[in-house]
């Protein structure tokens, strides 16, 4: 298993990174810097169709042994078509909505993995969608993948965040021993960290090496919501819908405040700005890999503590989407006051630097001897000094010519 279905697909990732890297530069298929990025050279967007092509290599090299696994290669080999266009030379907004519709569509109706209820949110009983349960997918699928295209600020979140989601996701199948799921977790894992090891500031990289691109993150959105709605819904309702939410906090919250924030300001939702978490960060003055450690740290903890609550305490539903609506509105809130937060952080950093400052300056203490000691003059003394010393050789030779003219 190890070999097929990990290391098979970590190798040709990488492989065909190195084989597309010189390619895509040759042709300029490439993210250009700009005055809303942080990059200051021309980086290949070739992530996102290596991940594609690791994960049609390890399919067709292995048995068929994914559920509707046709379909979901139609499905991203749709996604990768559009995204590589739109990575080389843009596609408007509807374009690409139209695309993800589709492919939420192509999964709602041809693989039947669609959302049919909604759980037991409120406490009053299960809340099933009836004829609404297309159109709901459909809707969660397109929000899905803008959640984790959005996301893809700064080097490595995206595919991080993706591994966090996929990683969960893995460890719920092998405690139900849906080994297929497990071996399909498997191959994602590998590929996104293939991914990253040409995506990360690691090895001394100032910068990424590569991007994912929108072909790439679109991909991963997708990929995250076809597996948790396939254990959350259906007979493999290994989750509880809830749960999901949890799993992919951190691209849900932060796309959701963001959208709503533009709202309120009667800009579009999918309007570019400088305001997501990520940024932030950056303005409080932690660096990219710091940035990424917090906000990882952060999904971690999120999703641990929504498949624990589910799986291990049985924690009931309505309880834990009312305790994420309550993260959501506090996050919401901070983010709101991002000024306030990013000035109370620098002055308590700049508070503390200071006092360690103070703490580590003690005061100069002469050793020596009273015997021993010898004056040390300052800077104000030797310029005194010279001073004087350059009036009296004046004087003395002044006085000397005289002397000399008397005689």
């Amino acid at each position: 298993m190890f070999l097929n279905f990990f290391l098979l697909p970590l190798l040709v990732t990488v492989l065909f990174i190195l084989i597309l890297y010189p390619f895509a530069l040759k042709i300029e298929f490439t993210d250009k810097p700009c005055h809303r990025k942080r990059h200051q050279h021309h980086t290949p967007l070739i992530g996102g169709i290596a991940i594609y092509l690791a994960i049609l290599v390890t399919l067709f090299l292995n048995t068929p042994f994914f559920p509707n696994q046709n379909i979901f290669i139609a499905a991203i080999t749709l996604l990768v078509i559009v995204g590589l266009i739109d990575d080389y030379q843009g596609l408007s907004v509807k374009i690409r909505f139209i695309n993800q519709i589709a492919v939420g569509l192509i999964m709602a109706e041809f693989a039947h993995i669609k959302v049919t209820y909604l759980g037991d949110l409120f406490g009053f009983g299960n809340i099933p969608l009836g004829d609404y349960a297309t159109a709901f997918t459909v809707f969660v699928v397109v929000g899905g993948i803008n959640a984790f295209n959005m996301i893809d600020g700064i080097d490595g979140l995206a595919g991080s965040l993706t591994l966090v989601s996929i990683t969960s996701i893995a460890l719920i199948s092998w405690i139900f021993q849906d080994w297929i799921l497990f071996k399909f977790c498997l191959i994602c894992i590998a590929t996104i960290l293939g991914f990253l090891l040409f995506n990360l500031r690691i090895f001394g990289r100032s910068c990424g090496k590569i991007f994912l691109g929108d072909t790439g993150s679109t991909l991963l959105g997708f990929t995250v919501c076809w597996s948790l709605i396939s254990i959350s819904q259906g007979e493999r309702n290994f989750i509880l819908p809830a749960t999901t939410l949890w799993i992919i906090a951190v691209p849900l919250l932060d796309t959701v405040c963001i959208m709503l924030r533009r709202l309120t300001k009667n800009k579009s939702p999918f309007s570019p700005d400088r305001e997501h978490l990520h940024y932030i960060f950056h303005i409080a003055g932690y660096s990219v890999n710091q940035t990424l450690t917090f906000i990882l740290l952060f999904a971690i903890t999120l999703s641990f503590i929504g498949i624990i609550a589910d799986l291990f305490f049985n924690i009931p539903e309505s309880l834990l989407f009312g305790l994420f609506i309550g993260i959501f509105i506090g996050y919401y809130w901070l983010i709101e006051r991002a000024w306030m937060v990013i000035k109370v952080h620098r002055y308590l950093h700049v508070t503390k630097i200071s006092d360690r400052r103070n703490r580590n300056q003690t005061p100069e203490v002469d050793m020596r001897s009273k015997k021993d000691r010898r004056l040390i003059p300052n800077q104000q003394q030797l310029e005194k000094f010279h001073k004087d010393k350059n009036k009296a050789v004046f004087s003395f030779l002044l006085n000397n010519n005289i002397d000399k003219k008397n005689k």
